[in-house]
Order: C-alpha cells, then structure tokens, then sequence
C-alpha cells in the first residue's frame, strides 16, 4: 500500500503542475513469450527444441502495477510425462515481484505436448522467457 500511495501522490502534484499524470497514461502492458531449452536442461536426453505449448493462460497483472521500462522474468518448468507443469522456479528475476508471480502463475497452469523419447514419455524441464512490455494509451480529452 505505501507504494500505492507515493504513486497516487506524485500523480497529484504532477496534475497540480500541470502534466499529464502517468497512472492516465498507462495501459495493460504486452507480453510476450518465448518457450525454449538449453543444452543440459535434461541431463538423460538431449531435446532439440521445447514442446509445442497446447494450453496457456495469461499473466494477470495487478493493476495497481506501472511499469515504465520493459522487464523480463525467465522460468524453468518441469514436465510430467503428460505434459503438465509440475513445478516451476523463477531463473532470472524480473526485479518486480508483481511481476513474477504473475508469470509464474500463469505458467504453472500451462500444458504442453508430451515430450516422448524413443517411445517413451519423458519428464523434462523447459524455459519460458516472459517479457512485459509497457503500453500507453492517449491521455484523456
């Protein structure tokens, strides 16, 4: 809340200097995602590129959250032999804790399609970079 606050107060004196307060400004930011993996994230097998994503949900950003500059989160996620997450890490920070657990949530309710080894369904761990891209809308008038 004490940050809710400070925001609010410097859209005041901004408005009463005249400028265009940035909470007017702002909009739901663009996200986008890149799911991948890297030599060694799956010791016993070498995948040549992550499963196909077959359900996903998108972050969901408290809207009190103003972002100025874009920002990234990067997730590992393990697979069960179905394809369902289940477990997820933060790998890089984003800096902003609204932030990654909103990409964390959302991904831990991700599918992907199986990944399947010689015939066999395999555990396996991907990546998945998010990258929250700010968003401004025309001031009001």
């Amino acid at each position: 809340m004490p940050r809710l606050n400070t925001v609010l107060a410097l859209n005041l004196v901004l408005m009463l200097l005249g400028a265009t307060p940035a909470m007017a400004m702002a909009a739901d930011p663009q996200v986008s995602t890149e799911v991948f993996v890297e030599r060694g994230d799956n010791p016993t097998f070498e995948l040549q590129q992550a499963p196909a994503v077959v359900y996903s949900t998108a972050p969901a950003i408290p809207p009190d959250t103003f972002l100025q500059i874009p920002m990234v989160v990067l997730l590992v996620a393990q697979l069960d032999e179905l394809g369902h997450v289940s477990n997820v890490m933060v790998a890089r920070s984003s800096g902003l804790r609204e932030i990654d657990r909103a990409a964390f949530t959302a991904v831990d309710q991700w599918r992907f399609e199986p990944v399947v080894v010689e015939g066999v369904a395999r555990h396996a761990r991907v990546r998945v970079r998010m990258t929250f891209v700010p968003t401004t809308e025309a001031p009001p008038g």
